[in-house]
């Protein structure tokens, strides 16, 4: 079976309780969203356990990017983009990265390594086929976005911060599904009972505010559409 998660935030028992609900056996594959650290506190403890799983596939978050551009600068490397080291570290910190830089600084020098490596690979976004069924899977969404305009063509910025309307649909021949964005604010909190992937025809949203207190893990299983939640 093929799952997408994303915005698990450092929720390592929300990680492990959904990988048991799952059954997630080596013939299943978990894609993840991004945003796997910062404001929850074992975000580094849940990379280190996807890294080590070749059926985990991991994207690239904004809160991945941030902890590359602090993490370069503390340790004296180069920025992924153009700016000023100490910028990069208080954007950070400001959005939950001081949690996980302790976090960070508890691994040993092999650990550090791993994660780093692990970073380095994340690509933007992926596009995959099931059941006949097209999706193009990334963390924020389409910033500036034409049908016409290549993949390739977006900017990191455009695809890792982007906060789509609730009303976008994106392709017609695909599906779009993201994370970044919490279903509480792309819905404005409407609606009752617990917090739901948002679906939107071709697009859908699987951010359901897991760090949050009246949130949840999302996931949605590509083979049958069916939603799990943790």
């Amino acid at each position: 079976m093929i799952y997408f998660v994303s915005d698990i935030h450092g929720c390592y028992d929300k990680y492990r309780e959904l990988l048991k609900v799952l059954y997630f056996g080596k013939n299943d594959t978990l894609y993840v969203l991004g945003d796997v650290i910062d404001r929850g506190p074992d975000g580094f403890q849940i990379l280190l356990d996807m890294a080590q799983r070749p059926n985990v596939v991991n994207l690239m978050g904004n809160h991945e990017a941030m902890s590359f551009d602090a993490i370069s600068y503390l340790l004296g490397g180069k920025l992924t983009s153009e700016g000023d080291g100490k910028k990069a570290l208080k954007l950070w910190f400001c959005n939950g990265g001081d949690v996980s830089l302790f976090d960070f600084l508890q691994l040993d020098s092999e650990q550090k390594k791993v994660i780093w490596s692990y970073l380095l690979a994340m690509p933007l976004y992926k596009e995959i086929e099931v059941n006949g069924k097209r999706f193009l899977l990334l963390h924020g969404g389409l910033d500036n976005f034409s049908p016409e305009r290549p993949l390739e063509d977006y900017a990191a910025d455009e695809i890792l911060w982007c906060r789509p309307n609730p009303d976008t649909t994106y392709y017609a021949d695909r599906y779009v599904v993201f994370g970044h964005t919490p279903v509480q604010l792309l819905t404005d909190g409407k609606g009752s009972g617990p917090v739901k992937i948002y679906r939107n025809e071709n697009a859908i949203d699987i951010d359901c505010g897991c760090v949050f207190p009246n949130g949840r893990l999302g996931c949605l299983c590509l083979d049958t559409m069916g939603e799990i939640y943790v």
